[in-house]
């Protein structure tokens, strides 16, 4: 089991992760750039304008520090739940509402021990990247594949019950921010 840990940019919000069971994707959608974007955080985008994530089951994250200092919100409706932190308003990852389907992808260059990741395989919403990006493996297909494994996995053995963004009863650790209000802490 190899840990590193996710730590914003003014250290006050930190979890630990297991990295050697997730997937690493890149992300071009314009709802994952806007996100990151709003943050202040455009740098750590790729030169396509790529958002690298990474996704692990929940029970494989916890909070060292900080759990009272993040927030999410939603860029579209459907669309997934965007955490943050408050404090210096680093882009933290996505989940779904509900811990029910354990979801959880955090922003990779947040991640103290990156190399360890391995090499991006996963590429998706390529056609929505400002430029051609480097061809890769695999795409959605099977990044979906790998998050039904990882989620059933996780509902068999209970660890579906421990999610970081989550409490005991299942409810988000902090409030829904509206999307105008993201940006604005520090």
């Amino acid at each position: 089991m190899t840990n590193c840990h996710w730590t914003c940019r003014c250290g006050v919000v930190r979890l630990s992760v297991e990295v050697d069971k997730g997937t690493r994707v890149v992300c071009y959608c314009d709802s994952c750039r806007g996100f990151v974007t709003r943050l202040g955080a455009a740098k750590i985008l790729d030169e396509w304008g790529g958002s690298d994530l990474f996704q692990v089951a929940s029970e494989n994250a916890r909070f060292v520090k900080g759990q009272d200092k993040v927030a999410w919100t939603k860029m579209t409706d459907k669309g997934p739940a965007r955490w943050f932190t408050t404090c210096c308003n680093t882009p933290l990852g996505n989940t779904l509402q509900t811990r029910a389907i354990p979801f959880l992808t955090l922003q990779a260059a947040f991640l103290d021990a990156k190399d360890s990741l391995g090499p991006v395989e996963i590429r998706v919403f390529r056609k929505m990247a400002n430029g051609r990006v480097p061809d890769t493996k695999s795409g959605q297909g099977r990044l979906l594949r790998e998050f039904a494994v990882r989620a059933l996995k996780s509902r068999l053995s209970g660890g579906w019950r421990t999610h970081p963004m989550f409490n005991d009863t299942g409810q988000p650790i902090a409030k829904r921010v509206p999307l105008a209000d993201c940006g604005t802490a520090s």
